[in-house]
């Protein structure tokens, strides 16, 4: 049995019943994180030009836009989330490449909706999106400038539509193989409206293969491994194909490694800088007028990864700068939803800062051949004032959201559309997901009349 056989196998044939329940906590997490942040996407210059192109599109009523009074296909509703969902770089981070909830959430969504599926549906499939998506995110491991979510959440996309639809082994591997095709995205358009555009795309693009497999629609049946298919064409030097599908249904990623909630609205490239240096900045009163120089020393090559900007001209260029989100912790003491706006960038201060700030690669790790894993991931701040005064900051563990600080992040985001008082009922419609009759009874709460 094939690499792809095997996991559309799986796929078809896995149970409720099957999955830790620890997977299923996790979901929910990111699922509520998601709601707060797909709403508060609805307010921002993204959302209101995908709310407009989505209302332009019309479309058969099958399901809903999340923040809005918007009924359309199913197809347009994962793609609006989506894209809302990832338009402050806000939502979850984890598996699947890097945001799964993003991809996921809209896909299982817009679904269930369309087909009046259970909670437990919904569950389900999104949890078998997030282990297949993750397995080929861990192993695969791009060597170029792809997107992953935008990669990996594609295929998740579509194995979750494929699962939620109850497609059999074959057609799920058909779902597979159209997906192969329809996976893309670019790190270059990190810091436009583009990047968010790519986990909705993938959202869309995984019902749409799924729908067409249901009808007879064929692919390639071993897309993966196949010569010149999916490893292939997206696999690094490092891809590990036997390790996709090792202890597949005994391990989960979900249930043991779980996902992350971001504490601040920018790329995560920037938590593990920001966990150390946040904790500095309010323990010490740093003026920022003596700062001669700020080194920041990481594993990285400068510039590659992520973090590819390194001028801001709008807020949205500043999510994917290293410099200016240091900056923006030592000027204003705070990152928050307000650094990242036009209106903050334009005032300049920040961007004068950051020539004082410069990264550099461990020289130790420079030192090591490309293809060997460093094992090493330390980074550290040096920052040197005026006065011959230098500090150092060694960064640790990126911080990320536990426990009621979820809860309180998502009362901060869907609080820019809904009251406070009705935010309750959406936290404990999510919580108790698992016994909900309907996908419709969570979407009714998260939408506008």
């Amino acid at each position: 049995m094939g690499l792809t056989e095997r996991l559309a196998d799986w796929v078809a044939l896995v149970k409720y019943e099957d999955i830790p329940p620890e997977a299923f906590d996790q979901a929910k997490k990111s699922i509520l994180d998601y709601i707060g942040t797909t709403v508060y996407g609805s307010t921002t210059p993204l959302g209101q030009i995908m709310i407009d192109y989505t209302r332009e599109q019309g479309g058969a009523g099958q399901a809903r836009v999340l923040g809005t009074d918007i009924r359309t296909t199913s197809v347009n509703a994962a793609f609006a989330n989506g894209a809302l969902g990832h338009s402050e770089d806000f939502d979850d981070l984890g598996g699947v490449g890097g945001h799964p909830a993003v991809v996921l959430t809209p896909t299982v969504l817009a679904l269930g909706e369309e087909l009046n599926l259970s909670g437990k549906d919904m569950l389900l499939a999104w949890v078998v999106g997030y282990e297949v998506g993750t397995r080929l995110s861990s192993n695969l491991h791009p060597d170029r400038d792809w997107h992953p979510t935008a990669i990996f959440g594609t295929m998740a996309a579509a194995v979750a539509a494929s699962k939620i639809m109850k497609l059999d082994t074959w057609k799920t591997r058909m779902a597979m193989g159209i997906a192969g095709s329809e996976a893309a995205g670019l790190r270059r358009n990190f810091g436009t409206m583009t990047k968010p555009f790519h986990p909705g795309n993938a959202a869309r693009s995984g019902i749409v293969a799924a729908k067409l497999a249901s009808r007879g629609y064929t692919s390639d049946p071993d897309i993966i491994e196949g010569r010149q298919g999916y490893a292939d064409c997206f696999g690094g030097v490092k891809c590990n194909l036997p390790g996709v599908g090792l202890h597949l249904g005994k391990f989960y990623y979900l249930a043991v490694e779980g996902t992350r909630i971001k504490p601040w609205p920018c790329c995560g490239g920037n938590h593990t800088t920001l966990t150390g240096l946040m904790d500095f900045v309010h323990r010490f009163e740093l003026n920022p007028d003596e700062i001669e120089h700020i080194e920041h020393i990481g594993a990285g090559v400068p510039g590659m990864g992520a973090l590819v900007r390194t001028e801001v001209h709008e807020g949205l260029e500043g999510k994917f700068c290293l410099e200016y989100n240091i900056s923006a912790a030592i000027v204003d003491r705070k990152v928050d939803l307000t650094t990242f706006t036009d209106e903050r960038a334009d005032r300049g201060d920040l961007q004068e800062f950051m020539k004082k700030v410069h990264r550099s690669q461990n020289p130790d790790v420079a030192l090591r051949h490309e293809h060997i894993a460093n094992g090493d991931n330390s980074s550290w701040l040096v920052i040197s004032m005026k006065d011959g005064t230098e500090h150092r900051v060694d960064f640790g563990p990126a911080m990320h959201l536990t426990g009621d600080a979820v809860v309180d992040k998502f009362r901060l985001t869907a609080g820019a559309v809904f009251p406070h008082d009705s935010l309750g009922t959406v936290v404990q419609t999510v919580q108790s997901l698992d016994a909900l009759p309907s996908a419709r009874n969570l979407v009714d709460v998260v939408t506008l009349k």
